[in-house]
């Protein structure tokens, strides 16, 4: 039986390209989410303001009766009037609402509000965070929902 030779201390050229091939999808993956983290949160809760603005459409146009969402900027959060989940915006952020002064009250709450023939009030909600910003505007017309970047 012959011994097997001793191997050589070190890695092969195998073993180095699958480091360098790891190291190299880690530093073009790591950026991604570590910018992703606020701007993320951002748009996730503008994103989320547009889904229960269009829930709230939906259902004005398919009960044949208005239907409202209430946000309140002083709490930075948001919600069907009829009832439901809350949505919030993240922590630092501020909630900005442009609408209609017939559906503000005192208390920093305004509402945009969509009829049964398919109109709003109207409006546009922004959510902040430092430099970072997200969108949403809702036409008074057709009471299409559009986010925007």
């Amino acid at each position: 039986m012959r011994a097997s030779p001793l191997r050589a201390p070190g890695f092969t050229l195998l073993e180095t390209l699958v480091v360098l091939l790891i190291l190299s999808l880690a530093a073009t993956a790591l950026p991604r989410l570590w910018g992703a983290g606020h701007g993320g949160l951002v748009r996730a809760a503008a994103e989320d303001a547009a889904a229960m603005l269009r829930e709230a459409r939906l259902a004005a146009r398919g009960g044949g009766r208005e239907a409202r969402v209430v946000f309140d900027t002083a709490l930075g959060s948001f919600r069907r009037a009829e009832g439901g989940r809350t949505g919030r915006v993240p922590q630092g952020a501020a909630l900005l609402v442009e609408g209609a002064a017939a559906e503000a009250d005192a208390d920093g709450r305004i509402a945009i509000r969509f009829d049964a023939e398919g109109g709003s009030t109207g409006g546009r909600v922004r959510v902040a965070l430092g430099a970072l910003s997200s969108a949403v505007e809702v036409d008074w017309l057709t009471g299409h929902v559009r986010a925007r970047p």
